[in-house]
C-alpha cells in the first residue's frame, strides 16, 4: 500500500456562521497526480488553505507526510504551494522575486542561484529576468508563481487552479513538473473546475460539491461507477454525479 502523503478527516470550515466545507475528506498517496475537482464554491480553495495552514478549520484532523499540521509545523518546508490568485511583488524583477523565495525557503547562496536559473529556464523567463514583475501578462505572472512553488523540489505540490492562464507550452512544463514530483515518490494535489485538465493530468480525483466529498478513485473508477465506459468524459461522470 503507498504512504499516504495528504490525509484530511472530517473537515468542517464556516465563515460567519456559514459552511463552506462541511465534512469533506481527501487521501492522497505518493506517486499520485489527484485532483480536487468541484465547481467554484465548492470548497476547495477553503480545502487547500487548511491544509498548507493559511487557515484553521473548525474541526477535523489534516496530516501531511504523517504530520499533524496543528502540531507540527515543519512539514511546510517539503510542500510547494500556489494559491488561485497569487499575489506578487510588483516591483521587483523576476529574478530578485525567485532569489527572495529561495532563501525563504532555506537554499544557501550558491544554491538559490542555481535554483533561480534553472527554473527561469524552465519556463522560459530567462530572457526577461531582469524586467519588472508588473510588465507582465497574466500567463507570465503564472509562470513565474509556479517557478517559486516548485524552487526547492519539493515532496509534495499542492497547486489551486494552476492552469489559468497558462499557454499550451506552459501547461505542458507544468504537466512535467507535476509528473516528476509524483515518479520520485512525492505527490501533486491540484483543485480546479476545468475538467478536461483534470482528465489530461491527474489519475486520481476527489470530487466535491458544496463542501463535502462525493467520490473519490481512480479517473476510470469514478466514471465506472456511474455507469460510464473508459471513452467517456470526466464531464459528463461529473455532471452525473453532483446530479445524483
Amino acid at each position: 500500500m503507498k504512504k499516504l502523503l495528504i490525509e484530511v478527516k472530517d473537515l468542517w470550515k464556516a465563515y460567519n456562521g456559514k459552511s463552506a466545507v462541511s465534512g469533506l475528506s481527501l487521501n492522497v498517496s505518493a506517486g499520485e497526480i489527484h485532483g480536487l475537482i468541484g465547481l467554484n464554491g465548492a470548497g476547495k480553495t477553503t480545502t487547500i488553505k487548511c491544509i498548507v495552514g493559511l487557515l484553521r478549520a473548525d474541526s477535523g484532523e489534516i496530516r501531511v507526510a504523517g504530520r499533524d499540521v496543528y502540531i507540527d509545523a515543519s512539514y511546510k518546508s517539503i510542500i510547494g504551494y500556489l494559491p488561485e490568485n497569487p499575489s506578487l511583488p510588483e516591483y521587483l524583477t523576476l529574478r530578485e522575486f525567485l532569489i527572495f523565495v529561495a532563501r525563504i525557503k532555506g537554499l544557501s547562496g550558491s544554491r538559490a542561484d542555481s535554483e533561480v536559473w534553472n527554473k527561469l529556464a524552465l519556463f522560459e523567463l530567462e530572457e526577461i529576468s531582469d524586467q519588472l514583475i508588473y510588465e507582465l501578462s497574466r500567463g507570465m505572472k503564472q509562470r513565474l508563481a509556479i517557478a517559486a512553488a516548485i524552487i526547492n523540489d519539493p515532496d509534495i505540490l499542492i497547486l489551486d487552479e494552476p492552469f489559468s492562464g497558462l499557454d499550451p507550452e506552459a501547461q505542458r512544463v507544468t504537466k512535467r513538473v507535476m509528473r516528476e514530483t509524483a515518479n520520485k515518490g512525492g505527490a501533486v494535489l491540484i483543485s480546479t473546475h476545468i475538467l478536461d485538465a483534470a482528465e489530461r493530468f491527474c489519475n486520481r480525483a476527489t470530487i466535491v460539491h458544496k463542501g463535502r466529498t462525493l467520490i473519490e478513485g481512480a479517473i476510470d473508477e469514478l466514471k465506472s461507477q456511474v455507469g460510464l465506459g473508459p471513452n467517456a468524459s470526466l464531464e459528463e461522470a461529473f455532471i452525473k454525479i453532483i446530479s445524483s
